[in-house]
């Protein structure tokens, strides 16, 4: 049984183990409160962008939010990552960064993974609107020999990162208090900071769509968040989509 109380304001649900905290808030979502923020201590079937998989521990935070019909749905990614760079600055002072375009990076090393998903829903009226369900994976205080063991050289924790440990809970609350800001701030603002957060950009990469791949330069981040690159054949804009970038040399970021 989920423990009721809010955080930061928001409705909250917190659960010993669930699958998935994205999948409860899609299985809920009729009963739900807009904005309602579901944790679980343990989750033990997550999932990633282009169906990665998320390995359990109980020293990782899955964080969901439900928006129901948010005027901000196509820019919700960029705000989760803005927020969560800004929440691991403030519990840990280290320096975060974001992998075009929904990891975070500190230290060359992914700590946290988004996954925005939407679904329609339609109202008493027959009007259609849009559910998004913003999902955060937060490697908080697993240790190295997790990494090793699970063969994620790319992967870190804030434990690995700074030596100390952090409060899950703290953590969730640092997120959402970010979330909310980032929400009612001009979207012009936000895509300013992830653009200078974006350690994508500047560097040769390689783009992967399904046994495809296409090498250019990462130059910008578009107004609507999408990844502007450029080739022998000219400028072009890459949505997220199914799209892995990847370094030249098989680099993470």
């Amino acid at each position: 049984m989920p423990i009721s109380s809010e955080i930061c304001g928001f409705p909250l649900l917190t659960f010993d183990t669930l699958p998935s905290t994205n999948t409860y808030i899609k299985e809920h979502a009729d009963e739900l409160a807009d904005r309602t923020v579901v944790i679980a201590d343990l989750q033990s079937d997550g999932k990633g962008r282009i169906g990665n998989r998320w390995l359990a521990t109980r020293d990782m935070l899955p964080v969901s939010v439900l928006l129901k019909h948010p005027c901000c749905a196509q820019n919700l990614t960029v705000i989760c990552a803005v927020a969560v760079c800004r929440s691991i600055e403030r519990l840990c002072g280290i320096k975060a960064g974001i992998k075009w375009t929904n990891d975070i990076i500190c230290d060359e090393h992914k700590v946290c993974g988004i996954l925005c998903e939407s679904s329609l829903k339609c109202s008493s009226n027959g009007a259609y609107y849009n559910n998004v369900i913003c999902g955060i994976g937060l490697n908080v205080n697993q240790g190295s020999d997790f990494f090793e063991a699970s063969g994620l050289e790319n992967a870190a924790s804030l434990y690995t990162l700074t030596g100390k440990k952090t409060d899950k809970m703290l953590a969730a609350e640092c997120i959402i208090s970010e979330l909310d800001k980032l929400i009612n701030t001009d979207f012009s603002v936000v895509i300013s900071e992830y653009s200078n957060r974006c350690v994508t950009l500047g560097k040769m990469v390689r783009l992967i769509r399904n046994n495809s791949e296409q090498t250019a330069f990462a130059k910008a981040i578009a107004p609507d968040g999408c990844l502007i690159c450029e080739d022998e054949n000219g400028t072009f804009t890459v949505s997220s989509g199914l799209v892995k970038v990847r370094g030249i040399n098989g680099e993470y970021v």
